[in-house]
């Protein structure tokens, strides 16, 4: 789990979080093709060192505008994987908690290889989505009072 303090009320994040073209713009690592509603959708993982994208079918689980956004993919009970956006805040601040929940029976032995990488690719995602909503309003590019997270899980936006 990260938590960042974004500039911005909760209603602007949630429009970088949800639309499809701001989501486009700050490039998530998994573009979903419709998080603007509840249900059925896909999703496309973009990663590193693969040249093709790999698509799987996706769920919006949770759609509370402007306070929270979940979605999962995977097999229901075998592997899953479930990302959540809480925004707590107003037009002075956002707080933006944001975690990642491996599920199933094959999520135990994935989990201690998967885990490290997940909270890296979270924090690069988060620094992403800070950078696009600063430069949005012209600030410079960091999010402020971030938890620590230890150097070597981080990585500079794109």
């Amino acid at each position: 789990m990260t938590s960042s303090m974004l500039h911005g009320g909760p209603l602007r994040i949630w429009s970088a979080l949800t639309d499809p073209d701001h989501r486009r713009a700050w490039s998530p690592l998994v573009f979903l093709d419709d998080p603007s509603r509840l249900g059925d959708t896909e999703c496309t993982f973009a990663i590193q060192g693969i040249t093709r994208p790999i698509r799987t079918p996706a769920r919006i689980d949770r759609f509370d505008k402007p306070h929270a956004f979940a979605w999962s993919c995977g097999i229901p009970y075998l592997f899953t994987l479930e990302e959540r956006y809480e925004l707590a805040g107003d037009d002075g601040g956002t707080r933006l908690t944001h975690s990642c929940t491996l599920r199933g029976a094959l999520s135990l032995p994935f989990a201690a290889m998967m885990l490290r990488r997940l909270r890296s690719l979270m924090v690069e995602s988060d620094d992403r989505l800070a950078t696009y909503l600063r430069w949005r309003v012209g600030q410079p590019a960091r999010a402020i009072n971030r938890q620590r997270v230890p150097f070597r899980y981080r990585r500079k936006a794109r």
